[in-house]
């Protein structure tokens, strides 16, 4: 059922117009025409407009029951309370899916609205996403049935990262943040209030979705707690990890929630209990959401096989503070073997440190291989079960030659990498967006290099757990 929405070959946008709106500027449903086309969406596409016959050089039909063709998905882009009637029309006309943009209905106080709007989309048939949503974006199938502003990018990078947001927002901003990074998605779906189809109901389909490796999820409240532990698990037997981050701490965001889309935020420490049961990353700070997902989609077949991290940086400072983290999240630092710290020794000046962390001082620019003799050889300790490469202040053209070593290090082993440049973005203009480009997982906070290495280990543990349980 959902592939009719996420992978629709013919579209119709209820509301499209050449008339302006009240400001002057388009109406909602000429805005998800426009960056549907910009896009490149290769499918068919059939505006709907009673007073229009054409828009944008296609033919325009008074009603969708009009449409001569069959239609997979309708993107409804009418106000609220006509939002019933077209939805009757779809069901009349056999459209399979719709997306219905418009607010002022549940969360408006309007839930006799919403409930005809249930009604009328049962008695035809048509499973839909919203209402009060931003719509949705198949990125991997050029498909952008959206009218978020981060529509506006000329481009999203495609990959394997499907984004669930219970907030079109936040989830848009993500969404644009997340594509700057490099990141690559699949699919983002705002899911507005749920009154169909449900966060859970994404997710499982997700949990099949080829194109998709990794979850990210943006969460205001589980309507159905049971579909969604069922879908949770069905996404863990999968082995897809599914990151959340999820609001309602306080009672402030809890009452925001509710008012934003109906939804009851529930119990903190029972979403923590099904988030370990089924190997679900919770994230703690909104602004680790997607870089943490990110980090999955790089790493996931380099998952650390226990605790033991190597820490290289040209600073005993740097070594310290990432030390420090390590200890913060239960990673260990452990002292190289002997032999190791030997063959270190042909590379890292005498006043250097080879124990671990690594300090390779700033004197390995003196050798022209020391830096990378070093890293090989540090991942090369079986001991070791990943690797900081921490970088402080470095400038072009020195950053580039860190982005290329630190590129090939990282490709040329199984052990997750993870570089924490804590240096000045500036200096580095060409270096950090090549290694964003290469895929390589950067961030600009010790803190947040370990942070993301601990979610790794913990979900390498958790499949693990669930392998010996399924052998038992």
């Amino acid at each position: 059922m959902l592939d009719a929405m996420i992978r629709a070959r013919s579209v119709a946008i209820v509301g499209a117009s050449q008339k302006k709106n009240e400001v002057g500027g388009d109406k909602l449903g000429t805005v998800a025409l426009n960056y549907l086309l910009a896009h490149g969406y290769a499918g068919k596409v059939y505006p709907v407009n009673p007073k229009e016959t054409e828009i944008r050089g296609l033919t325009c039909y008074p009603s969708v029951t009009d449409i001569p063709d069959d239609i997979d998905l309708a993107l409804i882009a009418v106000p609220a309370k006509a939002s019933v009637a077209v939805m009757k029309d779809c069901g009349a006309k056999g459209v399979k899916t719709a997306i219905v943009l418009a607010s002022g209905f549940s969360e408006a106080g309007e839930p006799q609205l919403e409930a005809d709007l249930i009604a009328a989309a049962k008695a035809g048939g048509v499973r839909f996403c919203g209402p009060n949503t931003n719509g949705m974006i198949s990125i991997v199938g050029d498909m952008v049935c959206c009218t978020s502003m981060v529509c506006a990018m000329p481009r999203f990078n495609k990959g394997d990262i499907a984004f669930l947001t219970q907030s079109g927002a936040v989830g848009g901003s993500m969404l644009g943040t997340g594509n700057e990074e490099q990141g690559g998605f699949s699919h983002w779906i705002s899911v507005g209030n749920e009154a169909d189809l449900q966060v859970a109901d994404y997710l499982d389909y997700l949990a099949d979705d080829p194109d998709t490796k990794v979850i990210a999820m943006f969460i205001e409240g589980i309507r159905d707690p049971d579909k969604f532990t069922r879908a949770c698990a069905k996404a863990a037997r999968a082995g897809k990890p599914v990151v959340v981050y999820k609001i309602g701490l306080s009672d402030v965001s809890a009452a925001a929630a509710a008012s934003h889309t109906g939804a009851m935020v529930g119990s903190n420490a029972v979403f923590d209990a099904v988030c370990r049961k089924y190997g679900v990353v919770r994230v703690e700070d909104a602004a680790d959401l997607l870089p943490t997902a990110i980090t999955f989609s790089r790493l996931l077949d380099k998952l650390p096989k226990g605790p033991n991290m190597g820490l290289i940086g040209p600073s005993g400072g740097i070594c310290g503070v990432c030390a420090d983290e390590c200890h913060r999240f239960g990673l260990d630092v452990p002292e190289l073997p002997q032999a190791a710290q030997e063959t270190l020794k042909q590379f890292i000046p005498p006043f250097g440190a080879l124990r671990n962390p690594i300090d390779v001082t700033q004197q390995i620019r003196s050798s022209p291989t020391g830096y990378q003799d070093t890293i090989r050889t540090v991942l090369e300790q079986d001991m070791i079960d990943g690797v900081f490469l921490l970088v402080t202040m470095v400038g072009e053209p020195r950053a580039s030659f860190y982005c290329d070593i630190f590129t090939e290090a990282a490709r040329a082993t199984d052990k997750p990498v993870i570089i924490a440049w804590t240096g000045a973005q500036s200096l580095a203009a060409q270096a950090i967006p090549q290694i964003k480009r290469n895929q390589i997982p950067i961030y600009f906070s010790a803190r947040g290099a370990v942070r993301a290495m601990r979610a790794l280990l913990d979900y390498r543990r958790f499949l693990d757990a669930r392998d010996v349980e399924a052998d038992q």
